[in-house]
């Protein structure tokens, strides 16, 4: 535990003299229909250029998708990583899980900018690979939290982009 609170400890400092100041999270659900009983959409990543990385399609029991997230928040901004995908029918714990549909030989595509240097794509991708190695591990760390954004009342065919406040919010908004 203490080696992984080094090094965590030693990512914040690095990331936190960078700007992050990054609200698009590349994520985006579109909603394919809802009612009482079922809910369909696609989940898509994007790169910052716009390019498709993965999608995900399907439909669930229940009528709103939760989409659980870890969140990294800095003095300059917030770093999310898109976890899984469930319905408030889902049994806890289950869902389908994102990580795979936005990694490119272990880096998070979705945070692919041409403008962070060598050590700051090194950095993402250590946080990234401690939020896949284990996302339960992260919330004894303050400023790295599990939180669940819901898509409820939404209209068919619709798309809804991931936003990422830099204070650690996160929220859907209708594109």
């Amino acid at each position: 535990m203490d080696f992984y609170n080094y090094k965590l400890s030693s990512i914040k400092q690095k990331l936190s003299k960078s700007n992050l100041s990054i609200y698009n999270t590349g994520t985006v659900i579109k909603t394919f229909g809802q009612n009482t009983e079922t809910v369909s959409a696609v989940i898509s990543f994007f790169t910052p250029k716009g390019a498709l990385i993965n999608s995900y399609e399907r439909a669930w029991h229940g009528w709103e998708l939760n989409l659980e997230c870890i969140v990294f928040t800095f003095e300059s901004g917030s770093v999310v990583f898109p976890y899984r995908l469930f319905s408030n029918e889902s049994k806890y714990g289950t869902g389908v899980k994102l990580f795979d549909y936005y990694n490119r030989n272990g880096y998070p595509a979705i945070y692919d900018y041409s403008f962070f240097s060598k050590e700051e794509r090194e950095l993402i991708k250590s946080l990234y690979g401690y939020a896949v190695f284990s996302p339960y591990l992260l919330k004894v760390f303050s400023y790295a939290k599990l939180k669940t954004v819901n898509l409820r009342n939404f209209k068919p065919d619709t798309e809804y982009i991931l936003y990422a406040g830099s204070d650690g919010e996160i929220k859907f908004i209708k594109n």
